[in-house]
């Protein structure tokens, strides 16, 4: 009975040493096919002492509709205070359970709830926590829960990828200005991919162009136009990360072009993820970058695109400034020669980012 108690007390010191609890929506991302059932699952990260939980959960009802709820293995072999699974909107399902008074408890890490939807349109969709409540041994709700939602791909054949970079022109501390937000266009300015957005989110700090080759060489064989975060993530409108269909999952060589930055590649053929979670290229990190050059150093250990390549020509020379700068100067908007990206072409494009610029370029092989 005392080596009982001594762990309880130790498990319950070790839950509050480690401050926030976690739960987390698994897998990250799902994936499923069109009129396919698929299961989730709600799961305690963290060491804690539960009675149970509460998970309201928001999706895409065009994407997914939901079927059916249980309980997870932390809460098996215990009599059920109370199990609920009840939609309370067209794009909303809570799902509560608690073990019956008189002592119990468990301790996670342990799944907490399982969740089964249909798929029933190809597309993306997220699984949000809305709201969630932890309970603990006297069923009060436990503060500061951590929360991460989770993904769902629909369709045949995905493959996705995250992939980080900064631009010279924005970065500043660790993270990129959005001061040109507000000229951002909604149409995308490269010919390859130019398609076209309702609204541009307030963190984009531009349209960047991905494009991947199954050679270092090759054509491109697909090309996507991609928003590039203040936190430097890539992504595709309205998707968290790169998320193809009906695709390879390579090994992909990953060519990231911006309109008046030096275009960067992979260092090497990167396999995109098709289950589990995905997986990541890291062009902040220049042993990541094909050549290491066309790349500029802004904090220790850091690189980013380097800027000055308003005709996107592969490299930083005196065209760039006397067939760009030099007409575009005291302009306000979407300039090729705002390399400094903050909606003013001014001396200060020239001086801070071109001139440190000049003679660098692009390492990334012409496609044969």
């Amino acid at each position: 009975m005392y080596s009982r108690l001594a762990v309880t007390l130790l498990l319950a010191c070790l839950a509050l040493s480690l401050g926030a609890q976690v739960v987390s929506i698994t897998p990250n991302p799902q994936t499923a096919e069109i009129q396919q059932n698929f299961t989730v699952t709600v799961h305690l990260d963290t060491v804690t002492e539960v009675r149970g939980s509460t998970s309201w959960i928001t999706y895409d009802p065009s994407k997914v509709t939901f079927v059916s709820a249980a309980r997870g293995s932390l809460l098996d072999g215990f009599p059920m205070y109370w199990f609920i699974a009840a939609p309370e909107a067209p794009d909303r399902v809570r799902i509560s359970s608690q073990i019956l008074q008189g002592g119990a408890s468990v301790f996670g890490p342990g799944d907490l709830i399982y969740i089964t939807f249909t798929a029933i349109e190809e597309g993306f969709t997220t699984l949000e926590f809305y709201n969630f409540q932890l309970y603990s041994l006297t069923g009060h709700v436990i503060p500061d829960v951590t929360t991460n939602n989770g993904d769902v791909i629909i369709g045949p054949s995905p493959a996705y990828l995250k992939a980080k970079c900064w631009l010279q022109g924005a970065y500043s501390n660790g993270s990129m200005h959005t001061l040109q937000n507000d000229v951002i266009p909604l149409t995308s300015p490269y010919a390859a991919d130019p398609v076209t957005v309702d609204y541009i989110p307030e963190d984009v700090v531009d349209w960047c162009l991905l494009e991947l080759r199954s050679t270092y060489d090759g054509q491109p064989t697909v090309s996507k136009s991609a928003w590039l975060g203040s936190d430097g993530w890539l992504r595709l409108p309205d998707k968290p990360y790169l998320i193809l269909m009906n695709s390879s999952p390579g090994p992909w060589y990953v060519v990231v072009r911006h309109r008046n930055h030096l275009a960067a590649m992979s260092s090497s053929a990167i396999n995109f993820g098709s289950s589990g979670s995905p997986p990541i290229l890291d062009l902040s990190d220049i042993t990541s970058i094909y050549g290491g050059g066309g790349v500029k150093e802004v904090e220790t250990g850091i690189v980013a695109l380097a800027s000055g390549d308003a005709n996107q020509d592969g490299a930083v020379n005196p065209n760039d400034c006397n067939s760009y700068w030099r007409l575009q100067t005291g302009l306000s908007g979407y300039y090729s020669a705002d390399f400094d990206l903050d909606g003013f072409v001014a001396p200060s494009d020239l001086n801070s980012m071109w001139r440190i610029n000049t003679g660098l370029i692009s390492m990334v092989p012409t496609s044969r």
